[in-house]
């Protein structure tokens, strides 16, 4: 067996996040996809992870302004093991142990192997997995390049002055937290198809309930497409999720995205549209984002992103409008420094509330900002 510590050292230029360059790597690695090496070779075990926080301020939390250490928004800490083992000539069998913590208090985000617990077989046919692993908003929305996400991380998911949406993603299960689950929720009990066609990859996923006497009760599926062809790509995926975590929870969320991009070595664009409903209540949240990213040689990059989220009459018609914005340098291929931050602007009803995503809490009022100073590693 082969022992690696998975680095970042090899990125490609056509990922944001990333000086151009070295981003692709440094991406995919900082989201928790699978290593590459770790796929490539026999016999082979790879670990790697992301440690990244720095100082942040807020506007506006409940009226006070805040300040702390705290986990960077850009790409979440994780720590992934990775195995995979040649077992014939175009096959390969694998797994993915990985799992997200914050940097500021070391507690994980939810149990230990929170965003991959999975084993799978990899081959001509395509790759088949079973177990717990995030759907196709984001592994074709957001790790595509599309999503706010993507350009933001934790402070470009969607959320805004929608608490009574009713979402499930927060620790209290209210509000509108990611509600596009576009920043990484795992589906458990799942089996996982892809496969791909040229420059075109497809995938299919379906959760069990696990409920007895019902094989639909509390089930999830989700499905996506993603074209990427030179400069040019183009997505679309669908998350129906059943909260299936207790025997009468009933939470039910559809989301669908959508994306177009295009770029240089250099420069990249990127517009995306997302839908949200709340089978249950009816609920709907529609997003509008467009984002940018422009390198300026090997070392530096400027990131920028809006978003307009808006929701229907049973959210009261709320609204928000968030502008996000990153400069960073590289130090060394696998660590980095940047500064981010990200502006809220809620409006709809006289009491609509802003809160940006991963945010302590919202506002009083219809403004709040939120920025910080950031040190990345990556392993």
């Amino acid at each position: 067996m082969i022992l690696q510590f998975a680095g970042t050292g090899a990125c490609t230029r056509a990922a944001t996040g990333c000086p151009a360059g070295r981003r692709g790597a440094r991406a995919i690695t900082a989201l928790g996809l699978f290593a590459v090496t770790a796929a490539a070779q026999a016999d082979s075990l790879t670990i790697s992870g992301l440690a990244a926080g720095g100082i942040t301020y807020t506007s506006n939390v409940g009226g006070s302004a805040r300040y702390g250490v705290d986990s960077a928004p850009a790409r979440p800490n994780y720590l992934a093991f990775n195995g995979s083992e040649t077992i014939a000539a175009d096959t390969s069998a694998y797994f993915r142990l990985a799992g997200r913590y914050l940097l500021d208090n070391g507690v994980t985000v939810g149990q230990l192997f929170n965003t991959y617990s999975i084993v799978g077989l990899r081959g001509g046919l395509g790759d088949l997995s079973l177990g717990n692993m995030r759907d196709f908003m984001f592994e074709y929305f957001t790790v595509a390049g599309f999503s706010g996400s993507w350009h933001g991380g934790l402070w470009g998911a969607g959320q805004g002055p929608f608490q009574n949406f009713g979402g499930v993603y927060s620790g209290v299960r209210g509000g509108s937290a990611d509600y596009d689950r576009s920043n990484g929720e795992a589906l458990a009990n799942a089996v996982k198809y892809t496969t791909r066609f040229g420059p075109l990859k497809l995938g299919v996923m379906y959760a069990f309930g696990e409920r007895p006497g019902s094989v639909r009760d509390g089930s999830s599926y989700s499905a996506g497409a993603l074209y990427e062809s030179g400069r040019f790509g183009a997505t679309v995926a669908f998350t129906d999720f059943i909260d299936s975590s207790t025997p009468t929870s009933n939470a039910h969320i559809r989301t669908l995205g959508s994306g177009l991009k295009w770029g240089t070595p250099d420069w990249t664009f990127a517009g995306s549209y997302s839908r949200t409903e709340n089978a249950i209540t009816e609920g709907v949240i529609n997003n509008f984002g467009v984002g940018t990213t422009k390198s300026f040689g090997e070392r530096y990059a400027l990131t920028f992103h809006y978003q307009y989220m808006k929701g229907n009459g049973v959210l009261q018609d709320r609204y928000a409008h968030q502008f996000l914005a990153r400069a960073e340098t590289s130090l060394s291929q696998r660590t980095r420094v940047y500064v981010q931050a990200a502006y809220q602007r809620a409006g709809g009803t006289a009491d609509a509330k802003a809160w940006i995503n991963g945010v302590a809490g919202p506002a009083d009022g219809k403004q709040q900002t939120v920025a910080g100073l950031f040190v990345e590693h990556a392993f």
